[in-house]
């Protein structure tokens, strides 16, 4: 009886060990694939273009300046007035768009001057990051005036808000998209300065042209 209890726990024993082995047996393994898209820009979607729209301007001159003030609304204003540059209407300031629902900060031209302080030739000119508008653009004639671009401002904020502001002109602006938002839009606006150079002392009737960069990053 007590052989028959060993041989029956003996068998029992042995049929564990080939359950478990089996069971080992029977394991495979899956390979699983990654992937990723990595973006090292930030896109930004030209909406509408800056348009300073119908300005009269018939002189320039070395000492002294004019501008005017886009705002980011669209809004046009009078700035120095040193030298005579009004406003006819049709502007229209810029919009960029940024399809993300993060926090992002939009780089604008750093281009800054106090226009009220300008007292001699080529100050304006001289700016690190200035943006050059020419009759018939880049290829134009390059002895009538010009006009620049500077102190640019970003605000008229759609499906966000602007944190951490207020912002100086020329300086880099945080946004925040709105809750649900998918994509950002806001407005540029930017000085417009009248030509310093002593050299380039009259403008013509025309279109003047010209280009600036903005960027966006987290």
């Amino acid at each position: 009886m007590n052989k028959n209890v060993a041989m029956i726990r003996k068998i029992g024993g042995l049929g564990l060990a080939g359950a478990m082995a089996f069971g080992s047996a029977g394991a495979t393994a899956a390979d699983f694939g990654v992937s990723a898209q990595v973006q090292n820009t930030l896109a930004v979607t030209v909406v509408q273009p800056m348009a300073l729209g119908s300005i009269f301007a018939a002189s320039a001159s070395s000492g002294l300046i004019g501008s005017l003030v886009l705002e980011p609304t669209g809004g046009m204003v009078a700035g120095e007035t040193g030298v005579v540059i009004k406003s006819l209407g049709g502007q229209a300031a810029a919009r960029g768009s940024v399809a993300t629902d993060q926090n992002f900060t939009v780089n604008v031209p750093t281009a800054t001057i106090v226009t009220s302080t300008h007292t001699g030739p080529n100050e304006v000119t001289a700016v690190a990051d200035i943006v050059e508008v020419r009759i018939g653009g880049a290829a134009g004639d390059p002895n009538v005036a010009r006009l620049y671009l500077a102190n640019f401002t970003v605000g008229d904020v759609t499906d966000g808000a602007i944190t951490g502001g207020p912002y100086a002109a020329g300086a880099a602006v945080t946004l925040d998209p709105a809750f649900g938002a998918t994509a950002v839009a806001f407005g540029i606006g930017a000085e417009v300065i009248t030509d310093d150079s002593g050299t380039r002392t009259g403008y013509e009737a025309g279109t003047y042209e010209g280009t600036f960069t903005v960027t966006a990053e987290f």
